[in-house]
């Protein structure tokens, strides 16, 4: 269950940092051509290297070395540390005391050779990465002193008073050989570096009062129980032993249950880890610890953890908070499972108490037998405390007597009580009672100190493990690597950061990486907020990583990191999201080469309304527009929402897809392209085209013809409009000629879509279809298009409509005839569409809802598209 995919999240290469760091720390000989270093501890903060951090450095000619260099606890904690105007000791926020023997080693042995390390003593005199954990020791970073140094105290010591992070081994190596820099481990990038047991350490006044709430919790229990078997226990099954006996008043029964100690030390008693190993906590001290290493997952599911991590991992970012709060959870039905397996583990701290008591002048009878619940049911009975006086005294001998005979007949009676105490129906009454009283007292306020504390770490730290800089030209290679980087302020105007575990050379050479020199595009390179850009890479590291980062007008991110493969000629494409409420103005899109550091930019124009006019009055072509069955047809759209998703599918004249639909993204220009094929088994006739963006906006449709061959050879058809221009609600007949006696042809009428119901040629070849022009028919050209449904050749004619001023309102051959009045308007609309429904014909619309629709035996006509 633990989080996210490596490969996904990796943080961009750092050239250089937001405080004047040098791009790369080892620039100790700028006038020599090689160098290393190498330290337990580097920092900005720090007014120069420190001897006593275990520092060695060498530069080629003037200090080759190998030079090497010993941690110093006791003289590095009273080194200064320089934050603004304040000065403190290193210790106040940085602790080595419990670390080891750590030292590190530098040599720079030719201008293409240099070597440096930083590690656990070995041995032999060397430096080790691979030590015991323990031999490394402890370092730790007091996480709460950082933050009130920083101006940021959002935590009181009521909810935390300490948090550190905590780091056991922390090293380093970079080896250049002929100024090629070694990736010896063939994981994570150049070089080598160890992590080892990286925890997050948090103390809590909150969580240690929350063992108190463990013990009451118990004492909540102790009650239940003892309520359980009150009310299950037969008394008069176990009273009825004793009946024979002469003198025996009838015995009190109680219960009473003492498991509370029992149950408190369950759980407060040792550390609980919960199952993914991600935290431990330990309820009698307030400690909690998340063990940091556990948050990463290795895609390959080797078992690197922490060491194979790609460059400049961010381990803390904002899946963190809600993976703890997961297992805080989880852990704490682990609490709950542990109480409820301590009960039956404590059920001899139950006892079922019997008492025979009777006073009288010449005696007292006083016998009692407690009963280990437990015990009892396993055949284990402990004898009768007899106490009685007086006359009474051979009475109570008797009844003892008969007491420590009858342990064989209690199971039956309190086998039952102590199966319901342990059983599922048990478990589910304690478990309810416990998560009803841990819920407040034990589970809120861990969560109450665990939020704060990630807020926090969110605003003044951030954790990057395999910590790299590179820089990379043709003649000159520098690198630099830390197995710890903490960034102080994270963000674009970062304060500084502490680096642990260092090692970094300098070389002549390219690095082996020789052609390095990243170039990014954009397309388009103007964009509205929430479209997408084409982000395209070149010259970048074959067969790695690059990171893709959005940056606002002010250099800041936009957005996540996107970390995309190169492929083998160092190339990648990849979408970049522009957020939608992105602001317009100049913004920049970055790919940084995750190998060596060097990054491109390239402009991006953030404006209302993208990149062009917007998108309007969709519509889309078929070509051809007679098809068989099997075939493609090419469909072409323009008009559509640029960068959103159209839906191209075939319908039938009843609204019914055929076949598949294609997804087909919408280009900067509004238009798109993409092939849909025509089902085999398709019968004869006219289907529609259909485009529909994703969205729900305006989409378009335009019909084709299923036909049965495309043999019309060289036969001549012939097609003609009667008028040639027309306005809306006018007559019209579309003529056409050539065809076969009896052959069945299909006709229609583009822009705006009519369908004609099929025709069939008469004994001249001759069709004929006449309508009623639509109400909605744009003024324009208009096209009339008759095709064989056998043979699939065509004939088209075009007429014009015009507005109605332009024709003067006749019928288009000058012959007057057109409506003058409102009233008469409406009767040639009912007119037209008692025609269409007599003539059968389809009109389709490109508005998606569907307005009105009528059934003929022919065909159908809507003033919609046909019904989806």
């Amino acid at each position: 269950m633990l989080r996210r995919s490596l490969v996904t999240v990796a943080a961009t290469a750092v050239v250089v940092t937001a405080t004047g760091l040098p791009a790369v720390a080892v620039n100790n000989y700028p006038e020599e051509q090689s160098e290393a270093a190498a330290s337990v501890l580097d920092s900005a903060l720090l007014q120069n290297e420190l001897l006593a951090a275990a520092y060695s450095d060498a530069g080629n000619v003037s200090n080759a070395g190998p030079n090497q260099g010993n941690l110093n606890v006791e003289l590095l904690g009273s080194e200064l540390i320089h934050l603004g105007d304040i000065e403190v000791p290193l210790d106040e926020i940085l602790d080595f005391g419990q670390a080891g023997a750590l030292v590190s080693r530098s040599e720079a042995s030719s201008p293409a050779d240099a070597y440096a390390v930083s590690g656990l003593a070995g041995a032999d005199g060397g430096v080790e990465l691979d030590g015991q954990t323990e031999d490394f020791g402890l370092a730790s970073v007091d996480v709460l002193s950082v933050a009130r140094l920083l101006g940021v105290d959002s935590l009181t010591d009521e909810i935390v008073d300490q948090l550190l992070i905590e780091a056991g081994a922390l090293a380093a190596e970079v080896d250049a050989e002929d100024g090629v820099i070694a990736d010896p481990d063939d994981v994570g990038g150049l070089g080598q570096y160890r992590v080892a047991d990286l925890d997050l350490y948090v103390h809590s006044p909150l969580i240690e009062d929350a063992a108190s709430s463990i013990f009451d919790i118990g004492g909540s229990i102790d009650t239940a129980v003892e309520d359980l078997i009150n009310t299950n226990l037969d008394d008069s099954a176990l009273t009825g032993l004793f009946d024979t006996i002469p003198g025996v008043p009838t015995p009190s029964i109680t219960v009473d249950s003492n498991m509370q100690e029992n149950l408190f030390q369950s759980v407060v008693g040792e550390p609980i880890t919960s199952a993914n190993q991600l935290i431990t906590i330990d309820l009698s001290t307030g400690e909690l610890t998340v063990h940091l290493d556990k948050i990463v997952d290795n895609p390959d599911e080797t078992e690197g953890g922490l060491n194979e991590l790609p460059p400049n991992f961010e381990l803390i970012d904002d899946t963190t908070y809600p993976l703890v709060a997961e297992t805080i959870h989880e852990l704490m039905q682990d609490v709950t499972r542990i109480l409820i397996g301590a009960i039956e583990d404590s059920l001899n701290s139950v006892t079922i108490n019997i008492a025979f008591t009777d006073e009288s002048p010449l005696g007292n009878l006083d016998v009692s037998w407690s009963l280990p619940l437990a015990d009892a049911v396993n055949g284990n009975f402990p004898e009768a405390e007899n106490n009685s006086t007086g006359t009474m005294a051979p009475v109570a001998e008797i009844l003892v007597g008969t007491i420590n005979t009858v342990g064989p007949a209690l199971a039956p009676i309190l086998g039952p009580v102590y199966d319901l105490v342990i059983s599922d129906e048990g478990d589910n009454i304690f478990e309810l009672l416990i998560n009803d009283l841990k819920t407040d007292s034990v589970t809120a306020p861990i969560r109450e100190v665990l939020s704060p504390v990630f807020e926090l770490l969110a605003q003044i730290i951030s954790i990057q493990i395999n910590h790299q800089v590179t820089e990379s030209s043709d003649t000159e290679t520098s690198f630099d690597l830390s197995a710890l980087s903490l960034g102080l302020l994270p963000g674009a105007n970062e304060l500084a950061r502490i680096n642990l575990g260092n090692a970094a050379v300098r070389v002549q050479g390219d690095g082996g990486y020789p052609g390095i020199d990243p170039e990014l595009s954009v397309d388009p390179s103007v964009v509205a907020p929430g479209d997408d850009t084409e982000t395209t890479g070149t010259g970048y590291t074959p067969d790695s990583t690059a990171t893709v980062q959005l940056e606002d007008p002010a250099g800041d991110p936009v957005g996540d990191p996107i970390v995309v493969d190169t492929d083998e000629d160092g190339g990648f494409v990849v979408d970049v999201p522009v957020p939608d409420d992105a602001e317009p103005g100049s913004f920049t899109v970055v790919g940084t080469d995750d190998t060596t550091g060097e990054a491109a930019e390239a402009p991006l124009t953030v404006q209302l309304g993208g990149g062009g006019e917007e998108c309007t009055d969709p519509t889309i072509t078929a070509d051809p527009t007679s098809v068989m069955a099997g075939e493609d047809v090419q469909v072409t759209g323009t008009g559509f929402p640029r960068n959103e998703n159209v839906i191209v599918r075939l319908l039938d004249l009843d609204g019914n897809q055929i076949g598949d639909s294609v997804t087909v993204l919408v280009d900067d220009d509004c238009g798109f392209t993409t092939p849909i094929t025509v089902p085999e088994g398709t019968p004869p006739g006219v289907i529609i085209v259909d485009a529909q963006p994703e969205d729900g906006g305006e989409g378009a449709q335009t019909p084709i013809a299923v036909v049965g061959g495309n043999d019309g050879g060289d036969r001549e058809l012939t097609a003609w409009f009667e008028h040639e221009t027309r306005t809306a609600g006018q007559s019209q007949t579309f003529y056409a000629s050539g065809f076969d006696e009896g052959e069945t042809v299909a006709g229609w009428v583009t822009s705006d879509a009519l369908v004609l119901p099929n025709a069939t040629a008469d004994a001249d070849g001759n069709v004929e279809w006449t309508f009623d022009v639509p109400a909605d028919f744009e003024v324009g050209t208009h096209v009339g298009t008759a095709t064989s449904l056998e043979h699939g050749d065509q004939a088209s004619a075009e007429f014009q409509v015009v507005a109605s001023s332009v024709s003067g309102g006749g019928d288009g051959d000058g012959n007057g005839g057109g409506l003058a009045s409102t009233g008469a308007n409406v009767a040639a609309l009912i007119a037209a569409m008692v025609l269409l429904l007599g003539a059968g014909a389809v009109m389709i619309k490109r508005r998606r809802e569907i307005s009105q629709a009528f059934a003929t035996a022919m065909g159908r006509i809507s003033g919609d598209k046909p019904a989806v």
